[in-house]
């Protein structure tokens, strides 16, 4: 079922809620990569209502069918808001039911920021491949002109230079992507150094983590770092750490995702 929700600003982001109805024993609450757009993970919301599990979430700012300049958001602030919208969007429409927040990549790194920020009275986090280090050296020039233009021009686009191939060993999830029309390449300088910092933030704080939380990382991702997921892990008692051996970027679009979605489901069958 599609729905929006609208923000104190005026912007109205485009969801998505998939419900096993009466029987709902879990929601979902989902945060996207960058670039990308909630639509990708239909499959991923049809395993989760199959398992009798509510999935619900809305395409970022300046991503998929949600308005805004692509690949632009100036600041965390307005994702909170975003986030707490979800929250009590869930507890109404389903009273009573455990709820749990999922984030991949920038998304991953959007909820380990959340929820140590605001400690949500929620049943737990899943976060699969979060941004807490990439795994490669973003070009000097790209972080000094981040830093210089966040405040004068935020709403200046880079390319991300996230190579495709090196989301899935799968092929058609890889060809898709390359197709998919609303799928972009594109960061703008204030959400590349907010992301950054939050990221930083994050590792730094993560030992006064409260919420119980899942982090899955695949052990080849080029992307984002499994290092950092490591890092995370080892600073609080809170977090349950599972590296996938040969696992890219997308770990819920791997060629072993049926794994990766049995593990998550056990995860939460434990905390219930």
């Amino acid at each position: 079922m599609d729905f929006s929700i609208k923000l104190s600003n005026g912007q109205v982001l485009k969801g998505l809620l998939e419900s096993p109805g009466e029987n709902t024993r879990a929601v979902i609450v989902m945060v996207h990569g960058i670039g990308e757009h909630l639509r990708r993970y239909l499959n991923w919301a049809e395993q989760f209502r199959n398992a009798g599990m509510a999935f619900i979430g809305v395409d970022l700012p300046g991503h998929g069918l949600s308005p805004g300049r692509r690949g632009h958001i100036r600041n965390y602030d307005i994702l909170k808001e975003m986030i707490d919208i979800l929250i009590n969007s869930s507890r109404q429409t389903f009273p009573g039911i455990p709820l749990y927040i999922y984030g991949h990549s920038l998304g991953g790194g959007i909820v380990l920021d959340y929820i140590i920020r605001n400690n949500p009275r929620i049943s737990g986090a899943i976060v699969t491949s979060p941004w807490l280090r990439l795994s490669f050296e973003p070009p000097r020039i790209k972080i000094i002109l981040a830093s210089v233009m966040k405040s004068i021009l935020p709403e200046l686009a880079q390319p991300t230079g996230l190579i495709v191939d090196h989301i899935s060993h799968d092929k058609e999830v890889t060809d898709n992507y390359k197709s998919d029309p609303l799928v972009h390449d594109k960061c703008s300088v204030s959400l590349f150094h907010t992301a950054m910092s939050s990221a930083k933030y994050s590792l730094e704080h993560s030992g006064e983590l409260r919420v119980p939380t899942l982090i899955l990382h695949g052990s080849d991702d080029l992307i984002t770092s499994p290092e950092g997921s490591r890092e995370f892990a080892s600073k609080n008692s809170v977090t349950d750490l599972r590296i996938f051996e040969g696992g890219f970027h997308e770990l819920h679009n791997e060629l072993f995702r049926n794994d990766v979605f049995e593990y998550i489901i056990k995860w939460i069958d434990k905390k219930q």
